[in-house]
């Protein structure tokens, strides 16, 4: 099953994912970040040439829903990243590290290119992990 859009999640528009920026982090990740997460890698397997031919024919409505999710969370990462939400150089790379991997997945979308698009959501989903490690201990 597809994931919704991220728009409909949201209950907003993208162009509302600004008001991520008075949020705290937590309520960030689970408003924002985690739905256009989910989009991004599901499209990013659905769009990956290593899957096969089928890649090439994404409908252009799922290539929608991948550049809005990218582009919501190049907007989280760009507050993780200009400010100082938690302590240390570490969390400072980290924040830096998603901005940039939200902003490659934000330029694969555009072109469509499906082989740029699924490896930005997998070093995403690498940085994500790298993260929660050190933040979000499990327990």
């Amino acid at each position: 099953m597809r994931p919704a859009p991220l728009a409909v999640i949201l209950g907003l528009s993208l162009a509302g994912a600004a008001f991520a920026a008075d949020m705290s982090v937590r309520d960030q990740m689970k408003t924002v970040v985690e739905p256009g997460a989910s989009t991004l890698f599901a499209v990013g397997g659905e769009v990956d040439p290593a899957n096969g031919p089928d890649a090439a024919t994404v409908p252009e409505a799922r290539w929608d829903e991948a550049l809005k999710a990218a582009k919501a969370l190049k907007g989280v990462g760009a507050d993780l990243t200009g400010s100082q939400k938690k302590p240390g150089e570490e969390w400072a790379k980290a924040a830096a590290d998603f901005a940039t991997l939200a902003d490659d997945a934000v330029k694969a979308a555009t072109k469509k290119d499906g082989a740029g698009f699924s490896k930005a959501a997998n070093d995403l989903g690498d940085t994500c992990t790298a993260c929660h490690s050190k933040y979000k201990k499990q327990g």
